[in-house]
């Protein structure tokens, strides 16, 4: 099970994982482990959002489009991940979204 993050940004974010996963964590594509190669955190490819209303459908608050849409995935057994994935979410300098 993980905690999901979702950030909306009006450009295509590019998120320097290597530089947050400082050690003893590692990255390796778009995901970020620890010392002992547990997955803390995967952070999924943009998608483009275009048609009106489909923030709103999904996440149930409005957004302009075109958005981009970044998800963020936690691992919730490591107590390191909801904060490493918080503070990827902020880098990216969007809309933050979660189901709290």
């Amino acid at each position: 099970m993980s905690r999901e993050l979702i950030v909306l940004t009006s450009e295509k974010p590019s998120l320097d994982l290597p530089a947050l996963a400082s050690p003893p964590l590692y990255s390796a594509g778009n995901d970020v482990f620890d010392a002992e190669g547990r997955l803390l955190l995967r952070v999924q490819e943009p998608v483009l959002i275009t048609i009106a209303g489909e923030v709103e459908r999904l996440l149930g608050i409005d957004s302009a489009v075109p958005v981009w849409w970044t998800e963020i995935h936690a691992a919730t057994t490591a107590p390191e991940a909801r904060h490493l994935a918080e503070r990827c979410a902020e880098t990216l300098d969007g809309t933050i979204w979660t189901a709290r």
